[in-house]
């Protein structure tokens, strides 16, 4: 899990924006969440984007960040995104870096 502190911006700009720079993802919107994810569904391949633009605020969640739940509920699962957990925190960092690239920017040149 990352937190990151920008200055305000504006939640659909940011969207684009990261549709522009990850056209290999699918930027998810649905039920009020935002995911870069990778092809179909992954357990590996899932970035959640927590946004508070009026602050500028963004967090970064990875299914990792989460192994007692999967442990608990799902054993197997827990230990498959154990083995693949460099895989996992190299997706992450790659849409940190983006992110911070998109909300950087200065508008006037």
């Amino acid at each position: 899990m990352q937190t990151l502190q920008f200055r305000p911006f504006s939640q659909s700009e940011f969207i684009e924006d990261l549709r522009r720079i990850f056209p290999q993802y699918k930027i998810q919107t649905s039920f009020g969440t935002l995911q870069v994810r990778t092809s179909g569904f992954t357990l590996t391949g899932n970035v959640k984007i927590t946004t508070n633009p009026g602050i500028g605020t963004v967090t970064t969640q990875t299914n990792s960040d989460i192994p007692l739940f999967y442990f608990i509920f799902s054993f197997p699962i827990a230990i498959y995104i154990r083995m693949k957990k460099d895989k996992i925190k190299h997706l992450e960092d790659e849409v940190v870096a983006g992110i911070k690239r998109i909300l950087r920017q200065d508008p006037h040149g």
